[in-house]
């Protein structure tokens, strides 16, 4: 069994941080334990959320572990009096940002509601610094991996039970509790790096081994049948009258028409997408959704903005994403994956974490807009994939092009 997160940031703290606690948030002293229970239970339903895929637990993980971390001692140190606990918010807004990202705003009001004085917010940003330090130490004490924390995490769900009000699972768009942090279970996050044989292979059974003769002789028939189809054109083509030219002139044409290059460099450095021409991300969409061929890699970048080094959305009501809203009301059986790239030019784990947080924006624009969330998946990349080819031109053309947000088609139907 897992150990119950609210009761170690209760005995981390002791009388006195839950009374700095209280006092801070202009709270009796003996409603500071009531408080710090709230604020925990959110924070951590919070972060069960924002864990609903393999890459949301990796960001929090990078979150709780990264260098930027806070310090439990030091946090803990904080709340010894109202001064030092009030310079942790700065630390504790940002956080709130990344784990509740454009929910912040509803699941504040909802925090609101449950603490006397309109102390919500605050109660929360100066949780959240507590409880991500708890859960660093538990990482490093334990030698956790991703995987041993989401199970840590899943564990803490039994403690949560009656401390969740409905409203915040309506803020955070989760049907009733039991769906809050489900996919942490469903979707192997307990032990991510182990290969699921069912799901590599369909069923478990063994499949029983290909004999020679099982395919040799087919192969055999179909050979045959070829060697004398190949035999009766040629004998058609002996027989022709003399006068009848191999070709006819619109053959000819053809056979001398040029073909289209085939270099594979070309296509990948333009990643496809650049062929169908720009900025008709609508038409793009539609026509690839139209064809039989689909390269299921291929990407529709969005054109949406975003200040610079973080996720605050500059046109959130682009018309890209209202376009794409409406391509998926119009094709209720459409599974997309929004996908943040960066340049690549600073911190590895900062850069993936912002590229994590900008495909988390488009993802609950999409989400407000009434696409169902069980059909978007937002991904932060990184600078994994950049466009810019190897030539400095080309560095130097396409290099504001990696900064970008691209949806890529999942499924269809």
């Amino acid at each position: 069994m897992a150990e119950n997160l609210l009761e170690l940031a209760a005995s981390q703290l002791g009388a006195s941080g839950i009374g700095t606690l209280a006092s801070e948030l202009d709270l009796p002293a003996d409603k500071g334990q009531s408080a710090l229970d709230t604020g925990v239970a959110f924070v951590l339903a919070g972060m069960l959320n924002k864990a609903s895929s393999k890459t949301g637990m990796a960001y929090l993980f990078n979150l709780i572990t990264g260098s930027e971390a806070a310090d439990l001692t030091d946090i803990t140190n904080k709340f010894s009096n109202r001064e030092k606990l009030a310079s942790t918010l700065p630390v504790g807004t940002e956080m709130l940002q990344k784990v509740f990202g454009t929910r912040v705003e509803e699941v504040t009001k909802v925090a609101t509601t449950e603490v006397p004085g309109n102390g919500g917010g605050r109660l929360l940003k100066l949780v959240l610094p507590l409880v991500a330090a708890l859960l660093g130490a538990q990482v490093k004490s334990q030698k956790m991996d991703v995987s041993d924390l989401a199970s840590f995490l899943i564990g803490q769900r039994e403690f949560l039970r009656n401390k969740i009000p409905d409203a915040l699972l309506d803020a955070l768009d989760v049907q009733g509790f039991d769906e809050l942090g489900a996919s942490l279970v469903t979707h192997g996050h307990a032990k991510p790096q182990e290969p699921r044989e069912q799901a590599l292979h369909g069923s478990g059974e063994k499949k029983k081994p290909v004999s020679f003769s099982s395919w040799f002789f087919p192969l055999l028939l179909v050979l045959v049948a070829l060697y004398a189809l190949n035999m009766c054109m040629d004998k058609g083509r002996q027989e022709r009258p003399a006068d009848q030219p191999l070709e006819t002139p619109q053959e000819q044409a053809f056979m001398e028409s040029p073909s289209q290059s085939g270099d594979d460099t070309t296509l990948t450095d333009r990643n496809a997408q650049a062929q169908l021409g720009p900025d008709k991300f609508t038409s793009n969409l539609s026509d690839y959704l139209k064809s039989f061929d689909r390269d299921p890699n291929q990407e529709f970048p969005l054109e949406v903005k975003f200040e610079a080094r973080t996720a605050k959305i500059l046109n959130p009501n682009a018309a890209d994403i209202r376009a794409l809203a409406k391509i998926m009301q119009e094709n209720p059986k459409l599974t997309v994956a929004i996908e943040g790239h960066v340049q690549g030019e600073g911190n590895e784990i900062r850069e993936q974490e912002i590229s994590q947080e900008r495909a988390d924006v488009v993802r609950e624009i999409l989400l407000q807009k009434g696409i169902a969330a069980n059909r978007i998946t937002a991904t932060g990349m990184g600078s994994a994939k950049p466009l810019a080819g190897d030539e400095p031109e080309q560095n130097t053309q396409k290099k504001t092009q990696n900064e970008r947000i691209s949806v890529r088609v999942v499924t269809t139907q």
